[in-house]
């Protein structure tokens, strides 16, 4: 039986099972990108009228012996001296590497009138969702290109222009291509605005937790929507030239919407538009 631990559907299975869901159901397997594709699927459900809720969860680890030996041999990880608090440091120009960690996060997605009429608390509403891949010969990603495509995409779906997007949430692993490929891409979209429009990246202050990052990281969004205040980027010490972003500062505006994003290695990207929802908390 060892194979049912590691079958990437056994999760939202054995929820189901335990909490007698019924209704559709469909397991995403994109690394750190899941989370964002899981959004966009159970929104599509729920609009063509499949279901009134879904549960949406991610959970991922890169601590795992196997994961963590996997990282180590094909993706540049923080390691040194001094203290790991201070290691992982998206966007930063002495940035040297992803932090390894894991976590799991469940988002409830719901048809308004529904959730309306149980009284939930609301905490916002997907304006825009969007998925886009490219990549050249033996999977090797063109993660930019992606990230743009996905960024763009959620934006028009949403009917948003770039300029009004309260602030940008992207992965932020903390590694030298990576950031500087997701910055490129976010400049591609949004121009000189990317210079306006302020950036947190909350993979610096638990790591990178692989498919259960981008959920985590859209809680941390909503929540700080909610709050109406942004945590600041966390270890960013030293602008990088490469990485034409803003980072956000402590107690700064959160503004009633945000772009959350994510890209694997191989090229694959999400990207959800997150909006305040006029009954929100």
């Amino acid at each position: 039986l060892w194979l049912l631990k590691y079958l990437p559907n056994m999760p939202a299975s054995h929820i189901a099972i335990f909490n007698d869901l019924r209704g559709p159901s469909n397991s995403l397997t994109l690394r750190e990108a899941s989370g964002h594709l899981a959004v966009g699927e159970a929104t599509i459900t729920i609009r063509r009228g499949a279901a009134d809720v879904m549960l949406v969860g991610a959970t991922g680890t890169r601590i795992h012996p196997m994961k963590l030996v996997h990282a180590l041999l094909n993706e540049q990880v923080a390691m040194g001296d001094g203290d790991p608090a201070a290691w992982s440091r998206p966007f930063d120009r002495d940035r040297r590497g992803m932090v390894l960690g894991e976590a799991a996060a469940v988002l409830i997605l719901e048809e308004l009138g529904h959730a309306r009429s149980r009284g939930a608390t609301l905490h916002g509403e997907v304006l825009g969702h969007a998925a886009a891949a490219s990549s050249e010969g033996a999977a090797v990603g063109r993660r930019r290109s992606a990230i743009a495509g996905a960024a763009g995409r959620a934006l028009a779906a949403a009917g948003c222009a770039p300029g009004a997007v309260g602030h940008l949430h992207p992965q932020g692993l903390s590694t030298t291509a990576g950031d500087q490929a997701e910055a490129a891409g976010l400049g591609d979209v949004f121009g000189d605005q990317i210079a306006a429009v302020p950036l947190v990246a909350a993979k610096a202050n638990f790591g990178n937790l692989g498919a259960a990052s981008g959920l985590v990281e859209v809680i941390a969004s909503l929540l700080a929507v909610g709050r109406g205040e942004l945590f600041p980027l966390l270890n960013h010490a030293a602008a990088d030239d490469a990485c034409r972003v803003r980072p956000a500062t402590a107690g700064e505006p959160a503004g009633g919407s945000f772009l959350s994003l994510a890209a694997t290695p191989q090229g694959q990207a999400g990207a959800v538009l997150f909006g305040r929802c006029p009954d929100a908390a």
